[in-house]
């Protein structure tokens, strides 16, 4: 299949009420809504989660090697390897996010910049896009400063390192895997 087509059943649902539950930032809003389906049925609480929408970059060196940090998640409540990622301010075009976060959290930069795909993070809540990047012939221009409350040790991966820690459960994050994946998908040796 090539191209998706729309078909009759295609139906979205219909909303009869909304009433939000909590609204933080621009970090996240939780909802309850009342929906009517296409079949008449009537949900009265289906909860509606909305993200800020991200950027996910890998960053590739000249020496094929990825650019990746080990920190703390604390969400995961894990330490773990993930590529450079963060929110999309107000006003801002995600390309601009990637090289912004790029060059804060691990203090490498780019000219060679190349679009991937911005999938929903989520596909019951509107889980907010994730655009991912891919960043070629990356050098490091700083240090590190992201300002953020993580710690992290900024590594370079070669495939075959990503593909033993992946497997070793020392990359947790989907949207890493995710951004490693689409960048291997365009690349024919990363």
């Amino acid at each position: 299949m090539d191209a998706f087509k729309k078909t009759s059943k295609d139906v979205e649902w219909e909303v009869l009420g909304s009433r939000e539950l909590l609204h933080i930032d621009s970090r996240l809003t939780v909802s309850i809504q009342k929906l009517k389906l296409p079949d008449g049925r009537i949900v009265d609480d289906y909860y509606r989660v909305i993200f800020p929408d991200s950027v996910v970059i890998a960053a590739v060196a000249k020496d094929k090697k990825v650019v990746m940090s080990r920190q703390y998640l604390h969400g995961f409540g894990h330490t773990s390897i993930v590529l450079p990622a963060g929110m999309i301010n107000k006003g801002e075009e995600p390309l601009q996010a990637a090289k912004r976060e790029l060059l804060e959290e691990t203090g490498y930069a780019s000219d060679d910049w190349m679009f991937l795909a911005a999938p929903y993070s989520h596909r019951n809540y509107s889980g907010g896009r994730v655009s991912f990047f891919l960043a070629r012939n990356a050098r490091k221009l700083a240090e590190p400063d992201s300002n953020d409350l993580e710690e992290m040790e900024i590594l370079l991966f070669n495939t075959a390192s990503i593909a033993k820690n992946i497997k070793r459960g020392d990359i947790i994050c989907i949207a890493s895997i995710t951004g490693l994946a689409l960048a291997k998908l365009y690349l024919i040796d990363l």
